[in-house]
């Protein structure tokens, strides 16, 4: 089967507007259920006795003149960690407070007071006694437990009861069991905390124990009580010895410089004084060459060098001098033994240097080791003093006997609620409603039935060619009921294939001015389908067309009556062909004799006149159904048919077969065949899906061109 896309494809959603035509198709079950339930609920606040509610309020973090002597003292768990006051009660206290466990006393009280809450009448009159499960459900749905504010620490709760001594007993009740509560949660807690602590203690003294016992060893194995305070020491002599050195160094290096002066003097220069100047020998030494020096210049002026004075004078002279190498020696020696002495000092201190740096850093990694550990040790006492001071807390906390909860408003005076009509009524009617927009929908559902020409175009992918509006029918009949007096018969001859012979049609009778076709949006619609059809495929125009419905009663033949018409007005040569033998229907809307039709050309009659000109269209022409008797799919599955549909197809511009209903037979599609395509007529709020379905899988195994849809109003 061919078919055409859709212009756009229908996404998935909520459809506003079908939904909204559903609900006016469906306006009568709406409003029933809408009446209905409004009724109910009027008819519910006249009948209903009054309920009577009393409220009561009570704070639950209150802080009490104990608590405030408690928060005082230090490391408390009340001053520790203070009520968060002012924090909006939280969801799963308001769940505890409507709990079971916590109202059992409430229901075993109300149970005992008013022995009918728990209890009902059988069938036999005999009283039954409810299951305290029950119960507790009754007694539920007559309390209502909320905070009284968003930011407050203060819960409402409201009793109703039919009975007003009823309402305020359960309240007072009510109230008991969350004082009683409160004061119970309080010491559990204080007895979980106090078993927590006691189970944490043991664990920490062994811990403080085991750290302790570690920096004992430390301190022992290495000779030290504070590794802090040895490093320190350490540092001091290493900067001390430091200091030392380089003094030893500048005193070391000043020797090495005499010594080499001294290398490199002779006795008695100048240059030597400064080396020998604290030998006091060497100086009288020295002083007495010089006073020599001065006798020996004195008596060159008296003497030659040759007299004996002078000789002694230069032999004292000469054992002056070597007695000044000897001592310049001595002191040389002794020069070099200070250097010899000074380099083994260095030596010894570089050494000591050495050994208290490689204590440092021995004294390091203890020092990381012990800091690792006293810091461990540190915060394992600050949690062992801690727990004992919690300890001690709780015990503090034990001792407490005031009520931690406080009630700020009594239960109050039971007062009667009456229902409120209008309110009842307001609810009833939008409760109604929804319920009937639901029914509605369920039944539009489970119909079947295709009320949109949207969804039949989304569930058939075909494109919609033409939406016929409503029209008033009988108007029309009246109107083509004065047209078929125009109608004649005319010798249009076209001889079947037993007699052998082709001849073109010929047209006997008198020509009428043609009437112009209706200018109104009905007429309109036909316009502008037949518009479509040519405009399908510009390059191979459609020359004949089968008109078909999935059902009877769609209006396949009225719009194959009226595109004819609407074609023929536009100039076009236009043949309207009844293919429906089963239920012909062409004539009775045009009011015309059905004697001569199809079925008479392929029976043997001789030169039927069947072809029926349609004078107020002077381009319409009309071949009826026929009377002779003839199998329907034999005939339109014959050659004769065939050669038949070829002629015409040849001789008019259009042809146009109204054909029978899809479903039930095969005439539509063996005629579909013989045309260029199939028009399907569809009308929105009759046809089923189901139904449609069928009959598009059927024209796709019949291989039929369905050119496009047809929808009616």
């Amino acid at each position: 089967m061919t078919t055409q896309p859709p212009a756009e494809e229908l996404e998935g959603g909520l459809n506003v507007g079908q939904l909204l035509r559903t609900l006016r198709r469906k306006w009568w079950v709406i409003l029933g259920i809408a009446l209905a339930t409004t009724a109910a609920a009027g008819a519910k606040v006249i009948t209903d006795k009054p309920t009577y509610v009393s409220n009561l309020e009570i704070l639950v973090r209150p802080l009490s003149a104990e608590t405030e002597v408690i928060s005082s003292i230090p490391e408390t768990l009340t001053g520790a960690t203070p009520a968060a006051s002012g924090s909006p009660l939280d969801q799963d206290l308001l769940a505890i407070l409507i709990s079971p466990s916590l109202l059992e006393p409430v229901v075993a009280d109300m149970r005992t007071r008013y022995p009918e809450i728990c209890s009902g009448t059988g069938a036999d009159g005999a009283l039954i006694e409810a299951t305290t499960e029950q119960c507790y459900r009754i007694i539920r749905q007559s309390l209502q437990v909320d905070a009284l504010g968003k930011d407050s620490d203060i819960i409402q709760v409201i009793a109703s009861s039919p009975e007003p001594d009823r309402a305020l007993a359960l309240l007072n009740a009510v109230s008991d069991a969350y004082l009683a509560y409160s004061l119970s949660s309080k010491q559990s807690d204080i007895r979980r905390g106090v078993k927590f602590v006691d189970q944490k203690l043991p664990d920490l003294r062994k811990k403080v124990d085991t750290l302790q016992g570690q920096l004992q060893k430390i301190r022992l194995d290495n000779n030290i009580i504070d590794p802090d305070s040895r490093g320190s020491d350490l540092a001091s002599q290493v900067s001390a010895f430091s200091k030392e050195q380089k003094e030893l160094q500048v005193e070391l290096e000043q020797l090495r410089n005499v010594y080499q002066n001294l290398q490199q003097s002779e006795p008695g220069e100048g240059n030597a004084s400064s080396a020998l100047s604290q030998n006091p020998r060497y100086q009288t030494l020295l002083n007495s060459l010089l006073e020599l020096d001065a006798q020996i210049a004195e008596a060159s002026t008296l003497y030659l060098d040759s007299s004996p004075d002078m000789q002694v004078l230069r032999e004292q002279r000469q054992n002056l001098q070597s007695l000044l190498s000897q001592q310049g020696s001595q002191s040389e020696q002794e020069i070099a033994s200070q250097i010899r002495e000074l380099e083994a000092r260095e030596r010894a201190i570089q050494d000591t240097i050495q050994n208290l740096n490689a204590g440092i850093d021995d004294l390091s990694g203890i020092s990381r080791n012990y800091t690792d550990i006293q810091r461990e040790l540190t915060v394992a006492t600050e949690n062992l003093t801690q727990f004992l001071a919690k300890r001690e807390a709780l015990e503090i906390d034990s001792a407490q006997r005031e009520i931690p909860w406080e009630v700020v408003t009594p239960p109050t005076e039971p007062r009667p609620q009456l229902a409120s009509l209008p309110q009842n009524l307001l609810l009833g009617g939008i409760l109604g409603t929804l319920m009937g927009i639901g029914v509605a929908l369920l039944l539009d559902k489970s119909g079947g039935v295709i009320y949109s020409d949207e969804e039949i175009r989304r569930l058939t992918r075909l494109p919609v060619l033409g939406r016929i509006p409503r029209q008033d029918f009988s108007e029309m009949e009246l109107a083509q009921e004065s047209m078929a007096e125009s109608l004649q018969y005319v010798g249009a001859t076209i001889r079947s294939e037993q007699n052998g012979r082709d001849s073109a049609p010929s047209f006997n009778g008198v020509e009428h001015t043609s009437l112009a076709y209706g200018n109104n949006p009905f007429s309109e619609a036909f316009r502008s389908l037949y518009t479509n059809l040519r405009l399908i495929n510009a390059t191979h125009p459609t020359r004949s067309v089968a008109v078909g419905s999935v059902m009877p009663g769609e209006g396949k033949s009225t719009v194959a009556l009226h595109l004819a018409q609407a074609a023929a007005a536009m100039g076009q040569r236009v043949l309207l062909v009844d293919a429906d033998l089963r239920n012909p229907q062409i004539h009775k809307y045009l009011g015309i004799s059905n004697e001569k039709g199809l079925t008479n050309l392929f029976s043997g009659e001789s030169n039927p006149a069947l072809i029926q000109k349609f004078l107020p269209e002077p381009n319409l022409y009309v071949i009826a159904a026929g009377s002779a008797p003839f199998d329907p799919a034999r005939l339109f599955s014959s050659r004769s048919m065939k050669r038949f549909t070829e002629k015409v197809r040849k001789t008019f511009d259009l042809v146009i077969y109204d054909t029978p209903p899809l479903l039930g037979q095969s005439d539509a599609y063996i005629v579909a065949n013989h045309a260029d395509g199939l028009l399907l007529v569809t009308q929105p709020g009759k046809i089923k899906q189901s139904l449609l379905d069928r009959a598009m899988e059927q024209l796709q195994i019949a291989d039929i061109n369905v050119l496009g849809l047809v929808t009616r109003e």
